[in-house]
């Protein structure tokens, strides 16, 4: 069963009393769920590897049949919603407005950012020029707070010796490649302890400044997101991008 059809499932179901709580179709939990597994960019097999559950688990969910609520559960754990998500009955709202609220409330406030691994000079500088950071470092444990640290403040040193705010910037060829290199090396420790760190730059206009632009910083675990290196690109939440210079974080 393509998006497609899924889609017109949904659109087919029947209203239920609405004063009867519910759990969410399974035609909505398929559509969440590919959704969720593509956005991730997770090969099924990843998601059932997570979720510890059978790759067939998984493709029967995705073809909306029916499987255990503890399957289910496990998939949503998997991929970033609380448990119950997909099982926990609720008052229905009709298949039209439950599918665009979910998805809405899901992914209506993110952004598509291109990124890539941050292991060039040029990413560096790309970074360093923006007018503020976002840290995006979902799953991340509090173990690495001091590494991720660590990098931020070399980024934001690189900002500021590359502003125009210096009377005299680092202008030699060879002192700025020093600075990239050191923020390299700390790019390359984060690398070391099991994170992949990707970069890019998210338009984020402002009233009266157009041109605002700011430096995204994903940071995930490779042990619990293995596609982050092939990734080309991230969803940011566009709620979390202020338009006060420095550092964001966004856990």
């Amino acid at each position: 069963m393509n998006a497609q059809e899924l889609l017109d499932k949904i659109k087919e179901l029947p209203n239920k009393p609405v004063d009867v709580p519910t759990p969410p179709a399974i035609e909505l939990v398929a559509m969440v769920v590919r959704w969720g597994r593509h956005l991730k960019q997770w090969k099924a097999t990843t998601l059932a590897d997570f979720a510890r559950v059978s790759l067939s688990t998984v493709e029967r969910v995705e073809r909306a049949k029916k499987v255990s609520d503890e399957a289910l559960d496990r998939i949503a754990q998997a991929l970033g919603h609380a448990p119950g998500a997909f099982t926990t009955p609720r008052l229905p709202i009709g298949p039209d407005k439950a599918a665009e609220q979910h998805l809405v409330e899901a992914f209506g406030h993110l952004e598509p950012v291109a990124v890539s691994p941050m292991k060039t000079h040029k990413a560096i500088r790309d970074a360093a020029k923006c007018d503020a950071y976002l840290i995006h470092r979902p799953g991340v444990p509090d173990t690495h707070d001091d590494h991720i640290a660590n990098l931020g403040e070399w980024l934001d040193l690189a900002s500021f010796i590359l502003s125009d705010i210096v009377e005299e910037p680092l202008s030699s060829g060879r002192g700025r490649r020093q600075l990239y290199n050191d923020i390299l090396a700390a790019v390359s420790e984060l690398e070391r302890r099991g994170l992949t760190v990707l970069s890019g730059v998210m338009a984020a206009p402002q009233p009266g400044m157009p041109d605002w632009k700011v430096a995204i910083v994903s940071v995930t675990p490779r042990l619990t997101d293995p596609g982050a290196p092939r990734r080309r690109r991230v969803l940011v939440d566009r709620r979390t991008v202020a338009v006060t210079p420095g550092w964001l974080t966004d856990d």
